[in-house]
């Protein structure tokens, strides 16, 4: 079989997700084709129709990334677009017998936008804390924010939040690293590590994590925070920034 005619078949399947035409897969898949993925072990071509193809409702468009062949097999790697507007990106692998699809395994990516939007918000608020821009942060929590210090106390509503950090207004962070960003869902983590200006020392250094749950229904404002704040003797500082620290001007 050709390579042309295989990037064919898997064109052709995915056409079928765009056009809602159950019909063009029951001619393109083998009788005992089988679909892989994280949650699909080997089901069949029946529990394959009952389990993906209704997904095929929420589905807009796909932009076709990469496409190779090689024999009877196909590889895939593309950008799927719902009709909500959020996007994910997916590799597969296709095997084909006798001019038919005969197994696909798939390989999930993640939610390209949803994350994104999530990662550039978490980047600005911790930001925002580091430079001490206050009216940033206030502006995107929300009036109910659940504000919990582990191991110290926690902070309810707009107002107490506003109160609690204007003495930070201007406080610049002296040094400044973030050591990982995690989005999941609304949910997202922030970890890295600070020094901050003291009158008595060079500085005062920390480790933080911060724990965020944004409110999708409210412009995605901080609905809860869990702040995690330990300070760290100067040899864990430089042991852990390991020459990473970015001075903040």
């Amino acid at each position: 079989m050709g390579k042309t005619n295989l990037k064919n078949l898997v064109q052709d399947y995915f056409n079928a997700y765009e056009t809602k035409e159950r019909g063009i897969l029951e001619v393109l898949l083998s009788h005992d084709f089988t679909f892989n993925s994280p949650v699909d072990d080997k089901i069949n071509r029946e529990t394959y129709f009952e389990k993906c193809w209704p997904s095929c409702k929420d589905i807009e468009e796909y932009h076709i990334q990469n496409l190779f062949t090689d024999g009877d097999e196909a590889v895939i790697r593309y950008e799927c677009v719902l009709k909500s507007g959020a996007t994910f990106q997916n590799m597969e692998h296709f095997l084909f017998e006798n001019g038919k699809i005969n197994e696909i395994t798939v390989y999930f990516g993640f939610d390209l936008k949803h994350d994104s939007v999530y990662i550039a918000k978490v980047q600005r608020l911790n930001e925002a804390f580091v430079t001490g821009d206050i009216d940033y942060i206030v502006d995107n929590i929300a009036e109910d924010i659940e504000w919990n210090f582990i191991g110290d106390s926690v902070m309810e509503g707009k107002e107490a939040a506003r109160n609690n950090l204007e003495p930070m207004r201007g406080v610049v962070a002296k040094e400044h690293t973030v050591e990982k960003i995690i989005v999941q869902g609304n949910n997202a983590l922030v970890e890295g590590t600070m020094k901050l200006p003291s009158e008595h020392s060079e500085g005062t250094t920390y480790a933080f994590c911060d724990v965020y749950k944004f409110d999708k229904e409210n412009n995605n404002k901080v609905k809860t925070l869990s702040s995690y704040l330990i300070e760290l003797s100067s040899e864990d500082y430089d042991r852990l920034t390991k020459g990473n620290k970015t001075s903040i001007e």
